[in-house]
């Protein structure tokens, strides 16, 4: 009797053994499943994360750009004045804004960048005195209010006047700079100027192109010692003229702007000269 009882006990742990490595693969199967389905959670979960950072961050560069754009600086009231056509410039307001001399057929033409956060309308009191002189003038206008972001601009604007054959490119502070970096390179470009501003590196110190470079002694805004610094990448025979008591903001005409100091002489003054040094610079280029 106990002989059986033995047996029939080994026989059910034998039968238990059995029924357990049977049930193994499926609670296996059960588990790598719960694994699984763990796993494609968690790349939901981080999915859906991505996008919502990727919503965030579309939100903040919206409301940057937006805040870049609302804190540009506007064209006053002689700037807005200065974009009406009359009897001696035609202007054109296209994204670009032109202008184009009346009653002389122009081959010399200047180029200018605006200044960062900068509306380009600005620039229309300098732009269309030297218009008013016989040469072609186009102000480029710039993503942003902001040339660094296309400093090849004026390419395009090269390419539409195919009856200028000389063209000078300046740009006013970080215009500046972009635009010296465009000069650089381009060979119809005779002249650069630079407006309270200084180039990058010295690409132009040796290419032969004429180089003027003006700033107010008032300036608050640039870097005196890398402007003074800057003399080493330009060419040796670079006209620099020194505006006394004129600021940064009245190369344009846009109010006061932050970190500048007050102009000594009146706006109309400091255009005026400035004016005169670019156009006796494009006097001195290519021929009429």
């Amino acid at each position: 009797m106990a002989q059986e009882v033995q047996r029939r006990y080994t026989d059910l742990e034998d039968t238990f053994s059995i029924t357990m490595e049977l049930q193994r693969p499926l609670l296996q199967d059960e588990d790598d499943n719960q694994n699984e389905e763990k796993i494609k959670h968690k790349k939901d979960i981080l999915k859906k994360n991505i996008k919502i950072g990727s919503c965030i961050l579309v939100l903040i560069l919206i409301i940057g750009v937006a805040t870049w754009i609302g804190t540009s600086y506007k064209p006053g009231q002689l700037a807005l004045d200065s974009l009406v056509s009359d009897s001696k410039v035609e202007v054109s307001v296209d994204k670009d804004i032109t202008f184009t001399p009346i009653g002389k057929e122009a081959t010399k033409g200047f180029i200018l960048y605006p200044g960062a956060k900068v509306d380009a309308k600005a620039y229309a009191p300098l732009c269309k005195m030297i218009a008013e002189r016989g040469y072609e003038v186009v102000i480029a206008d710039m993503p942003l209010d902001f040339a660094m972001l296309s400093p090849n601009r004026a390419e395009k604007i090269i390419e539409e006047h195919e009856n200028i054959k000389s063209w000078v490119v300046g740009g006013h502070s970080l215009g500046g700079v972009a635009a010296a970096k465009f000069a650089a390179k381009e060979k119809l470009v005779d002249g650069v100027v630079l407006l309270a501003s200084y180039p990058s590196n010295d690409d132009l110190k040796d290419l032969g192109k004429e180089v003027l470079s003006i700033w107010g002694s008032k300036d608050g805004v640039v870097n005196f010692t890398k402007l003074i610094e800057s003399k080493d990448n330009l060419p040796e025979d670079t006209t620099y003229v020194e505006i006394e008591g004129a600021n940064h903001a009245q190369f344009g005409d846009y109010g006061k702007q932050k970190g500048d100091h007050d102009a000594l002489i009146s706006e109309e003054k400091q255009l005026n000269i400035t004016s005169d040094s670019i156009i006796d610079l494009l006097d001195s280029i290519g021929n009429n």
